[in-house]
């Protein structure tokens, strides 16, 4: 389940149900059929249709590629409110937790500004814990990553990067990279995909 904070300051919860809703609502407004958009997104019409009703919870590359096929950011899959504000304020200690494919290996992905719907990037403040198992991720796009604090060993293709509080990475997410936590303290980074 999805915790999105409304401007109110509500909580409200959104599911899978409501990812899927939102992305067959985007899809025929753009007026693309459950086929065309399969195709575009490198699915089986089969896999969108899971997706739209919401039995099926896609990874971050599954859901940007679709994003992509329907010209819209990813944060509109995960909003009720499709009203596009002049800016967005995240207080600190108010980011909201958002499953992504990561989050199998216990990586904690929290939303910087889930209530923006025209951005260009989509940052997330990542923490990964010492015991977490190594992820292994590819997808379309950018990222750019800075370390707020821990010690992580970032491979990007076969490149094995070590990155502490202060150093930054900009890379092609296309590449295979996978992170690993050294040491016993959290890795806790700012990761913005583009």
């Amino acid at each position: 389940m999805f915790h999105v904070s409304e401007r109110m300051g509500n909580e409200q919860t959104i599911d899978e149900q409501t990812i899927g809703k939102n992305i067959r609502t985007l899809r025929k407004a753009a007026g693309l059929t459950l086929t065309r958009t399969a195709e575009e997104a490198d699915l089986t019409k089969s896999a969108l249709s899971k997706i739209e009703t919401g039995h099926s919870s896609p990874p971050i590359a599954t859901l940007l590629r679709i994003a992509r096929v329907l010209h819209v950011p990813l944060t509109r899959f995960f909003t009720t409110d499709q009203i596009n504000p002049p800016h967005v304020l995240t207080r600190r200690g108010h980011a909201q937790d958002v499953p992504m494919r990561g989050s199998q290996f216990g990586y904690s992905y929290q939303a910087l500004c889930l209530g923006k719907g025209d951005k260009r990037v989509e940052p997330f403040l990542l923490t990964i814990r010492p015991d977490d198992p190594e992820g292994t991720f590819h997808h379309e796009g950018q990222e750019f990553i800075y370390m707020l604090s821990g010690k992580m060993i970032f491979t990007v293709n076969n490149d094995e990067l070590i990155l502490q509080a202060g150093d930054s990475l900009y890379f092609d997410s296309h590449y295979l990279h996978r992170t690993r936590v050294i040491g016993r303290e959290e890795a806790r980074f700012l990761c913005i995909f583009i």
